[in-house]
């Protein structure tokens, strides 16, 4: 007979994982379905090597709720936060180089080596981040404000020129107004850029900067942290948690479909052919997976496919995971003496000017991998023993611009060339990767893609951008989880409030399908 649940969720990421935890917890039988071997999603853990263990997908965490962990006990299911201090160290051609320390002084004195009028600057620049912060903080654990509701709270002295610079501005416009030297303008303006197929003087990514500064895992705005073990870590501790509950999580289950009848989400198909009946469907694939691969066409509104279908999904991420013999020696640190270890602890930047940044962009916009890339690296080995044998290390690369779909050639006849290329211009500053390297593995666009099921290879499940967020994310008029199929609902990246390891989505997602059941409406 046909198993049937209260809930299905399609997916064992971190958001699915989430999601499929506070069902439990509310009183209903859940299953979970996924489609690779083990759980994780994006957020995984794997050997690349023997005895090298990467974080394939995502790399650090910052942005989960503190609320989310704490409500789904994951400290006692394993998950373990690594300080970073220093949280990033930049590296500039001249030879000169950043340090963003934890204490506050302390760093502020790094930016003073580049100008003191900036290291002034910044008290104003980190109040109006934490004031924006705070606004977003009111809207990240409930369904999606609209524009208005969300514009309305910027209501202040002075909040007309921060909805401007960190809402519809670009992240180059705030580092200008703020900062005068170009290296400190850069070192604002890149984290405005993850993952996203932009350049610093779009406008757009003011708001992927805010995003990204506004995280509280650690306690501390905007502060990311490795964990112990990679970011399979994560997803692991909310599994364990759900099976506590009676959650029965299942791996190389692809689904093939959903089940709708009258208007309805009855189930799924698995690619084996078995039916799961559920009284509710939550999918934590991105949108157009999800209703245009998964869904029958002829069940969804015309005009409701049109806007999936314009969803800017396009990826211009590379992720390169290595498994070293040594870490990375930087010509900037040569003469620093010892005690320069700080130079691995954190995120290693790579992109020295907004006009660099911007060249990169360009690039992969006409087509062309960046000859001169923007690159987040990070060496979790040298703060987390666990993923490296004794003296051996872990180098992750996070790589932009990179397109899709080349102007000259395909990924499979040049994922190699085009990764080598970059590793050569990280050399440029580390002269010694290049030898040092045991093992690699790429993953352009078109890779993450089919290893993650993230149409475009997107990491965000869509642009991560003002005009695809708040109530028009996935699609205008998305004010609730559930679109045009009742009992259907969106819990993964692509929903509100977005990407990176968060777990948001899947939390409000959950809460709107609890109401619903409990109120008999999917009975």
């Amino acid at each position: 007979m046909a198993q049937r649940y209260d809930a299905v969720i399609i997916g064992a990421g971190h958001n699915g994982l989430v999601a499929a935890n506070y069902l439990a917890r509310a009183g209903f039988d859940v299953c979970v379905l996924e489609r690779y071997h083990a759980v994780g999603g994006a957020a995984i853990s794997e050997e690349i090597a023997p005895g090298f263990v990467a974080s394939t997908g995502s790399y650090v965490l910052s942005l989960a709720p503190q609320k989310i962990l704490n409500d789904l006990d994951v400290w006692e299911h394993g998950l373990e936060l690594l300080e970073r201090n220093p949280r990033s160290f930049m590296p500039f051609p001249d030879g000169r180089f950043l340090v963003s320390w934890n204490d506050h002084q302390s760093y502020l004195q790094e930016i003073a080596k580049f100008s003191s009028k900036d290291a002034k600057n910044y008290e104003r620049y980190d109040r109006d981040v934490e004031r924006a912060s705070e606004i977003m903080d009111k809207y990240i654990l409930r369904r999606p404000p609209s524009w208005s509701e969300f514009a309305a709270e910027f209501d202040q002295p002075g909040d007309a020129q921060i909805f401007k610079l960190f809402i519809l501005g670009s992240s180059a416009d705030i580092a200008e107004y703020y900062f005068e030297s170009p290296e400190i303008q850069a070192t604002v303006a890149v984290s405005g850029l993850i993952g996203t197929f932009r350049g610093p003087r779009d406008p757009g990514t003011g708001y992927v900067k805010l995003y990204h500064s506004m995280g509280m895992s650690t306690g501390h705005r905007g502060r990311w942290a490795y964990v112990r073990g990679a970011m399979g870590s994560v997803s692991n501790a909310f599994a364990s948690a759900a099976r506590v509950h009676g959650v029965d999580i299942r791996t190389t289950a692809e689904v093939d479909h959903i089940l709708v009848e009258d208007g309805r989400a009855q189930g799924v198909v698995t690619a084996e052919g078995e039916e799961i009946y559920a009284k509710t469907v939550l999918s934590n694939a991105d949108p157009k997976r999800t209703y245009l691969k998964l869904v029958d066409g002829h069940h969804l509104p015309t005009d409701f496919v049109r806007d999936i279908n314009a969803i800017q999904i396009a990826s211009p991420v590379m992720k390169i995971n290595l498994a070293m013999e040594e870490l990375p020696h930087f010509t900037a640190l040569e003469g620093e003496g010892a005690g320069t270890a700080w130079g691995h602890t954190g995120g290693l930047m790579i992109g020295p000017s907004i006009e660099y940044l911007q060249h990169a962009y360009e690039d992969a916009r006409n087509g062309r991998p960046s000859d001169y890339p923007f690159m987040n690296i990070h060496s979790q080995s040298a703060v987390d023993a666990t993923v490296a044998p004794p003296g051996k290390h872990t180098l992750s690369i996070f790589a932009q611009y990179f397109p899709y779909e080349l102007a000259d050639g395909t990924w499979d006849e040049r994922r190699d060339e085009i990764a080598t290329h970059t590793l050569k211009r990280f050399a440029e500053y580390a002269p010694n990767v290049m030898d040092a390297v045991i093992e690699m593995q790429v993953l352009g666009p078109p890779d993450i893609e089919a290893r993650f099921g993230l149409t475009g290879g997107h990491i965000f499940q869509g642009e991560l951008v003002p005009e695809q967020a708040f109530d028009l994310r996935p699609v205008p008029g998305s004010t609730t989880y559930e679109g045009p199929i009742q009992g259907l609902y969106l819990c993964g990246s692509c929903a509100w409030p977005g990407g990176c390891v968060m777990g948001a989505p899947g939390h409000n997602a959950a809460h709107e399908a609890i109401e619903n059941l409990r109120s008999g409406r999917h009975n």
